[in-house]
């Protein structure tokens, strides 16, 4: 019985710390050791994000709330808000999934993307939310050079 109680708060504190190491606890500081292995240039931007520059975008990463969600965000300075029309955007956002487009109050075209990390999050799920992130930036500014036939 003693090996079983044994067992059981063994498991339950491994659990516990595996948990903890996934939920909340992503720090700037990770994220910008990881994307700078990556390759990526990283610059401190707030108290909760970090600048990555890819290319001539500067794509925000930030950590959110009290489960640490993750976003990123591009404004594409290229494209004015003159340039895309409701249709466009309506048509881009229901075609994708995973991420957004739209005109913030500044009048600037905006890319943004969210994970909830409530289930828990880790470094690698950063990693590949970044490469999904810049392939629906890809497509945006695909779907514009395109829109005639869009």
């Amino acid at each position: 019985m003693r090996v079983i109680s044994t067992i059981m708060i063994a498991g339950a504190f491994w659990a516990t710390s595996v948990v903890s190491a996934f939920a909340g606890n992503l720090t700037k500081e990770a994220i910008t050791q990881s994307l700078e292995m990556q390759g990526y240039s990283v610059q401190d931007f707030q108290s909760n994000m970090v600048a990555v520059e890819v290319g001539e975008l500067t794509v925000l990463v930030g950590i959110f709330g009290s489960d640490g969600d993750i976003s990123y965000f591009t404004y594409l300075h290229g494209v004015t808000a003159n340039e895309i029309s409701h249709e466009f955007l309506t048509r881009f956002n229901s075609e994708v999934k995973f991420g957004r487009a739209y005109i913030d109050n500044d009048g600037d075209v905006t890319i943004q993307m969210d994970r909830n990390a409530s289930g828990g999050i880790s470094i690698k799920n950063i990693e590949s939310d970044f490469d999904v992130f810049l392939l629906l930036v890809a497509k945006f500014l695909t779907d514009i050079e395109q829109r005639g036939a869009v």
